[in-house]
């Protein structure tokens, strides 16, 4: 079985239920919870929408969220702004997209 995995930055988001401990810095979020129709997002703006609707259920607020995806004409690395991404816990995840794509990221932190 598939599962979805959208990683949002750039103005990002964390997981439900993370609402009370949110730090403000917080600008990155990998979730696997699904818009309910397999792969299929509506697109970028779909996938951005989802990824904004998964922040607000969270009680973030104020930001503007990119689902980390690329189409044949975007690459998900310019989508996302230079950095640095802060998870919930206030932890960095990179400095810059190069970071973001070394085996020296804080993802799993």
């Amino acid at each position: 079985m598939r599962r979805l995995l959208l990683v949002t930055a750039a103005a990002s988001l964390a997981a439900i239920g993370l609402a009370s401990s949110q730090d403000a810095t917080m600008s990155f979020f990998v979730t696997s919870v699904g818009s309910g129709k397999g792969a299929d997002l509506g697109g970028l703006a779909g996938a951005d929408a989802h990824c904004g609707s998964l922040a607000e259920a969270a009680g973030i607020s104020g930001k503007t969220w990119r689902a980390y995806l690329s189409t044949s004409d975007t690459d998900a690395r310019d989508r996302i702004g230079k950095g640095p991404w802060f998870n919930a816990k206030g932890v960095k995840i990179a400095d810059d997209v190069a970071s973001l794509h070394s085996d020296a990221n804080a993802i799993t932190k």
